[in-house]
């Protein structure tokens, strides 16, 4: 507030603290070199393509774990929340994003929509929550929506440049002038899961991020939406005291042997929750062609 000279300065007001505990999620897998393994290890297997596969077991158990953790992620990214149900858990990770945050919009594939009117509507959202969303992630098919269609063609080109080509630079300078710096990015990046956890079965390959999904947010300082918070593993708990080190390790490798049948397992496990600081500066659409 103004003041007048020689008078004291008005008493200002905290923001309402906000504390949300949430367990760490714990993530593992393992494999084992069987019996048969063995065999094949030491008998007539050309003997560098085989060790290269059985002994990459320590990366692909790691690896497994950093993707179920950034596939926790991007449903968050999409949803405001992580729904879990697996391996005797079933519960929701609700993250506190408003209800109106989380939003639809139809008709892309008509070249005719305004496109432009729904991005709007979600960026005057934020702005009512003092947010300002500048950061925005999708697939490639809905750009390809977006690079298709008229109103953005000719916002770009002027009234006579429907059907004229437009790049992913062109189409992220028009929103960045638009919308006080939006810009887009694609994820079309996909995981393998088996049809049950024995994975004896199909492989499907999954989206990290929906074909159909658009979700925009206001980035931290540093650029990013949130955090992932590491704990320590049980693995890691017993076999030490907790150093600077442990702080830094993330993913837990262990191995032992078994005597009969003769297996040397290999486990990786990781303890994880990711977090959203600012559940207000995410707006979370799906768009329905």
């Amino acid at each position: 507030m103004v003041h007048g000279f020689d008078s004291e300065a008005a008493i200002g007001e905290r923001k309402d603290f906000e504390h949300v505990t949430v367990q760490k999620l714990l993530i593992k897998e393992k494999i084992n070199l069987t019996e048969q393994a063995r065999m094949y290890l030491n008998h007539g297997v050309d003997q560098n393509a085989i060790i290269r596969y059985l002994y990459n077991d320590m990366g692909n158990m790691a690896e497994a774990v950093k993707t179920r953790t950034e596939a926790m992620k991007m449903e968050l990214l999409q949803t405001g929340k992580i729904t879990l149900k697996e391996n005797g858990v079933n519960l929701v990770v609700d993250f506190d994003v408003p209800a109106e945050n989380v939003v639809t919009a139809s008709g892309w594939n008509n070249t005719a929509h305004d496109i432009l009117g729904d991005i709007q509507t979600w960026v005057d959202l934020g702005t009512s929550k003092g947010q300002n969303l500048t950061r925005a992630v999708t697939s490639t098919k809905i750009v390809r929506m977006m690079q298709k269609n008229e109103g953005i063609q000719k916002a770009i080109y002027g009234t006579n440049g429907t059907g004229v080509y437009i790049s992913v630079g062109q189409l992220n300078n028009l929103l960045s002038t638009m919308f006080s710096g939006l810009t887009v990015t694609t994820n079309d990046a996909q995981y393998i899961t088996y049809k049950d956890t024995k994975k004896k079965g199909k492989k499907t390959s999954t989206r990290f991020f929906g074909e159909n999904k658009f979700s925009l947010f206001d980035p931290m300082n540093n650029g990013s939406l949130g955090v992932g918070l590491w704990g320590v593993t049980p693995e890691e708990e017993i076999s030490g005291p907790y150093t600077e080190k442990s702080a830094q390790q993330f993913i837990t490798i262990s191995k032992w042997e078994e005597p009969d049948p003769v297996a040397t397992w290999t486990k990786a496990s990781g303890l994880f929750i990711p977090v959203l600081p600012n559940p207000y500066g995410l707006v979370c659409a799906t768009v329905n062609p």
